[in-house]
């Protein structure tokens, strides 16, 4: 094994971290000053925040909440995509899942390079 090689590697890693860690600060920065779905031209940038909610379900108030003991073997734990199938399907209603989870916004920020096009 070639040490320096390991060593860069890890150089590399540290830097990486460092900046993911920056981009994460920025990325919290930039989405708190927009509290609902934007999408703003600045400079040669688009820039375009969407907030998604997101559902966390409590696994002992699920329990409770499922018509049929028999589908938590499906579930075996509060799963929201699983959930979702069986919304879907209409063997869950949402009004039988309400209370049963608590909600989040999660803003997702996309930054786009505006391409200006010069030519004729």
């Amino acid at each position: 094994m070639d040490t320096d090689k390991l060593t860069r590697f890890c150089q590399l890693k540290a830097q990486m971290k460092q900046c993911e860690d920056e981009l994460n600060e920025l990325r919290r920065e930039i989405t708190n000053e927009y509290d609902q779905d934007s999408e703003i031209r600045l400079s040669d940038y688009t820039l375009k925040i969407i907030y998604q909610e997101k559902k966390h379900y409590h696994d002992h108030l699920l329990i409770e909440a499922l018509p049929d003991p028999e589908l938590w073997k499906v579930l075996f734990k509060a799963d929201s995509a699983k959930i979702t199938a069986l919304l879907k399907a209409k063997i869950l209603s949402e009004k039988s899942l309400e209370g049963t989870y608590s909600t989040s916004r999660t803003p997702y920020l996309y930054v786009n390079p505006i391409i200006h096009d010069d030519m004729p």
